[in-house]
């Protein structure tokens, strides 16, 4: 399981969650664009962290999950200094 989801970030739609620690992940879009997430894990770590990214009235955010793995990334290149 483990490596399918490593295969998501390094050449499926998490690419951008990428940040060198063997992460592992799966991106999410619900229908509309409305919710938009990532959870991804280092597992050498045993670190697991989601990002979620919607508007609270529903309204489709114009994005695409690929924005909530680069968030991810940013996150976990800070947190795993």
């Amino acid at each position: 399981m483990t490596t399918m989801l490593q295969n998501v970030v390094r050449s499926g739609t998490g690419r951008a969650a990428a940040i060198g620690l063997g992460e592992a992940g799966k991106t999410g879009t619900t229908n509309s664009g409305v919710d938009l997430w990532f959870i991804g894990y280092v597992p050498s770590r045993k670190v697991v962290t989601g990002v979620w990214l919607g508007n609270d009235n529903n309204d489709p955010t114009g994005n695409s999950s690929a924005e909530a793995a680069q968030l991810w990334g940013d996150y976990m290149r800070q947190v795993m200094r």
